[in-house]
């Protein structure tokens, strides 16, 4: 059993191995209060250290952490990562609701035909679902 609830995730990311030059493009899976996991290209070692980044909402890294398993998958590898520190998870926690917003301005598009700028987005989506999200990580 899990001593933190994960939760699901489906948003593009860069992984950037330290000590490597590159990065690989991946997928970042589920997200917990200790860490998380991507589908990545390549295989990473256990144990190493990273940086992965959002690139639709920066060049900044979103956090760091250190790889902890590395499974085969068909055409990729899943990597489950544990934050370096607190400061991390919680960035990455913040840029996990920025990615929210986002979908939220995209469906409201799609489904409403309303275009949100940035800061309308961010208060409906706070007003409507910032108190459930909050909650996933209690």
């Amino acid at each position: 059993m899990r001593e933190f609830m994960r939760h699901s995730s489906e948003f593009p990311v860069a992984v950037k191995v330290s000590g490597e030059a590159g990065s690989r493009r991946g997928c970042l899976r589920d997200l917990s209060i200790a860490g998380l996991s991507f589908d990545v290209s390549s295989k990473i070692n256990i144990g190493s250290k990273i940086n992965f980044y959002v690139p639709s909402l920066s060049d900044e890294p979103a956090g760091r952490g250190r790889v902890v398993w590395c499974r085969p998958l068909r055409a990729s590898y899943r990597l489950g990562v544990e934050f370096e520190t607190e400061q991390d998870a919680y960035r990455t926690r913040m840029v996990e609701q920025v990615c929210q917003i986002e979908n939220y301005r995209r469906e409201v598009k799609e489904l409403e035909g309303r275009v949100l700028e940035p800061e309308e987005a961010a208060v409906e989506w706070i007003e409507s679902y910032a108190a459930d999200f909050d909650r996933r990580f209690s």
